[in-house]
This record gives C-alpha cells, sequence and structure tokens, in this order.
C-alpha cells in the first residue's frame, strides 16, 4: 500500500475532480440522483465521486464529462487519477516517478547483478516477479505485462542508447530455470546486434571503484534540455535522484566502473560461452 504522503497528490486531484463536476452538476440544475439517472449511476456513487472518494472508470467518466458539459476537462482528470493509481499498484513507492524518466530519456546507462527489465524475456521478468510476491505482492501478471510495454524505448523509430554494463553473476545465477536463462541469454545476445544497445561484463576478478563490495540496481539517464538523472535500488529500497550533486557521484562510480569491464565483444563471447556451457540443457542454441 502506497505511504500516505504518496496518496494525498492523487487525493486532492480526485478531490479536484469532484468539486468541478459538483459545481458543474449544479450549474446545470441537475440533482445527483438526475445525473445519476443519465449514466446510469446510484446516487451514492455520484455523491462518492464528488467528495474524491471514487473514481469513475474512462467510459464512466467520459459520460459524466459530456453530462455536465466539461469539454473533456473532467475525463481528462479522472484519467491522470486512474493512472497513478495504477502505477502505484505496479511499483514500489520510491519508483513511481521512474517509468516517465526512462521514456523520455535518450541514453540509459545500466548496471546490476540481473538483467535490465528492458532486455528481459516474458519468463525471465515472470519469474523474478514471482519470487518478489511473498514479500511485496501485487499483481504478477500485471506487473509482466508493464515490463514489456516499456520495451518500446528500444523499438521506437529513435530508439535509446542503451548501455547495460552486467556483473558475471547475472549469466550463471538461475531465474526460474536454465530453460528461462537460456532464452534470455538468447535474447540478450539478438539485442546485442543492435547498434544502440551495448552489453558489458564485469568479470568476477575485478573489484568494484570506491571499495563497494555489493549494490543493487543502478541506471544513469540522460534527457534532452534537462538534468542527469539516476535512479537506483537494492531490491528493498530505492531512490530517483535528479540533484546534480547526488547524482555525480553515480555518474564518478559509473565512469570507474567502465574501466574494469570487458569489451563488447569480449562481453558477447562469455555471454555465449555461458549459455552453452552453464544452461546446456536448453533449446534456444
Amino acid at each position: 500500500m502506497p505511504a500516505a504522503r504518496e496518496l494525498d497528490p492523487l487525493r486532492n486531484l480526485a478531490s479536484l475532480a469532484g468539486k468541478m463536476l459538483r459545481n458543474r452538476r449544479k450549474a446545470a440544475g441537475l440533482t445527483q440522483t438526475q445525473l445519476g439517472d443519465q449514466i446510469p449511476l446510484s446516487q451514492a456513487m455520484i455523491a462518492g465521486i464528488e467528495l474524491g472518494n471514487e473514481v469513475p472508470s474512462a467510459s464512466t467518466g467520459q459520460l459524466l464529462d459530456a453530462a455536465v458539459g466539461a469539454g473533456g476537462e473532467l475525463a481528462a482528470l479522472w484519467h491522470h487519477v486512474r493512472k497513478d493509481l495504477q502505477q502505484q499498484a505496479l511499483y514500489p513507492v520510491w519508483a513511481h516517478g521512474y517509468p516517465e524518466v526512462e521514456a523520455e530519456a535518450t541514453r540509459i546507462q545500466h548496471f546490476a547483478n540481473v538483467f535490465p527489465g528492458v532486455t528481459q524475456t516474458e519468463e525471465y521478468a515472470r519469474a523474478i516477479f514471482e519470487a518478489a510476491a511473498p514479500l511485496f505482492g501485487g499483481d504478477v501478471e500485471g506487473k509482466v505485462e508493464d515490463r514489456m510495454g516499456r520495451k518500446a524505448i528500444l523499438d521506437r523509430d529513435d530508439p535509446v542508447w542503451f548501455w547495460s554494463i552486467l556483473d558475471e553473476s547475472a549469466l550463471y545465477r538461475v531465474v526460474g530455470s536454465h530453460e528461462v536463462m537460456c532464452a534470455q541469454l538468447t535474447h540478450v545476445l539478438e539485442l546485442a546486434e543492435r547498434p544502440r544497445v551495448t552489453f558489458r561484463i564485469l568479470p568476477y576478478d575485478r573489484g568494484m571503484p570506491g571499495g563497494v563490495v555489493s549494490i543493487g540496481a543502478i541506471l544513469l539517464l540522460s534527457r534532452p534540455g534537462k538534468n542527469e538523472a539516476v535512479y537506483w535500488e537494492s531490491g528493498l529500497n530505492g531512490a530517483l535522484l535528479e540533484t546534480p550533486s547526488e547524482v555525480g557521484v553515480y555518474r564518478a562510480f559509473y565512469d570507474h566502473l567502465e574501466l574494469e569491464v570487458l569489451s563488447p565483444r569480449s562481453s558477447t563471447e562469455l555471454i555465449r560461452k555461458a549459455r552453452e556451457e552453464h544452461h546446456a540443457h536448453c533449446t534456444h542454441h
């Protein structure tokens, strides 16, 4: 459940839409019951919407908007509330702003010991969410669908430049099954053939900068006309950072990390070797 402070903006927006509906309904000379009869909705539901305690569906919102002559303004407000509620259901509190930043990024630099979300196969993503469900709950299939939809940034007309540094453990730790891993590594090898997608491996025998022993995921995101942003998570918490002083620490870490990784060609060879030797009993070779 999102923290109360995370819900306040949504409640305020839903309340604003409710007040607008009430004012326009009264201006049209309609009671709550009369307006409900046009949709149809119960008087109690109309009251709940006007109080900001209920959010109408997309189709109902459009009917209400038209009934009070709001010209699409009410429908747009409710759309934003539903979108934010859906995002809160799919993402932990600290990640609520990340999808928008990712969608507008022109370059993303990634580091983790699991494959980045937008490069995951459906089976690999599902295995991760199913394993996390006992701790975090949520709609596994909804999360998988959302993650698959985010992959569009690699397929659009002007795809994002996506550079991923993977800890070598990502190639061997079994997520789901060896079959799932083999399919994931095959997918990564196919993605690596794209001109704007690069995978590099940090081998076991090379350390991370600053004496860091372990770390979760780090993504540096470059956006046109805006400061560089950083998203990091450790599995149990995380943050989206945009302050230059905070981002600078992660930028320095990543720049030093790049000095330790294998070349793209050597990395591809290691990925292929891991697939063939460690996940050999599969059908995706």
